[in-house]
């Protein structure tokens, strides 16, 4: 399986879908146009894909591996999902850690607000940014507003094929 991004370019994702970026979530300042990502060679037997988009080198700014995006039971039939899919595409989402109770308060998002696409905002350096893409056996028995770790439950077992893909985002001082 491969799986590849219009919005990185040079390594690095596009302003827009992050802090330097202009389309917010109503009443923040947190941005919520998601990039695109597009993928290939589905293994056969797939019946849906899963998505998890995180920052580990925000483990010194805040304490733990930053979620920004998660989404499951993405149909493999798609091919894509184009940017801005978290605002105009009816996804099954989950939370992001704009709500995880360790987050700065500045950051917290109610859980409404935190499910679906948070986009970029490394405050100390340029940060490295994993997208994983899993394609998966079944179709999920989750439902939207879901944790990181329960999304990562319900595919244990049901992992065909992965892939991962590395981008990076300029800092925001």
């Amino acid at each position: 399986m491969k799986i590849y991004s219009k919005n990185i370019n040079n390594g690095y994702l596009d302003n827009q879908v992050g802090k330097h970026g202009t389309q917010v979530i109503q009443n923040t300042q947190v941005i919520n146009r998601s990039f695109d990502i597009s993928w290939s060679e589905i293994p056969p037997g797939t019946k849906s894909l899963a998505l998890i988009f995180v920052d580990h080198d925000a483990i010194p700014v805040c304490g733990f591996s930053w979620v920004h995006w998660t989404v499951a039971n993405i149909d493999p039939k798609l091919q894509c999902l184009p940017e801005n899919a978290s605002v105009e595409l009816d996804l099954v989402e989950g939370l992001t850690s704009f709500n995880a109770p360790l987050a700065p308060k500045e950051w917290m998002l109610s859980p409404e607000q935190a499910t679906g696409y948070g986009g970029c905002a490394p405050s100390d350096k340029d940060h490295g940014y994993t997208i994983k893409l899993y394609a998966l056996d079944c179709i999920l028995d989750i439902k939207k507003g879901f944790y990181t770790n329960e999304l990562l439950n319900a595919m244990d077992g049901h992992i065909l094929d992965k892939a991962k893909l590395k981008a990076w985002y300029r800092a925001c001082i």
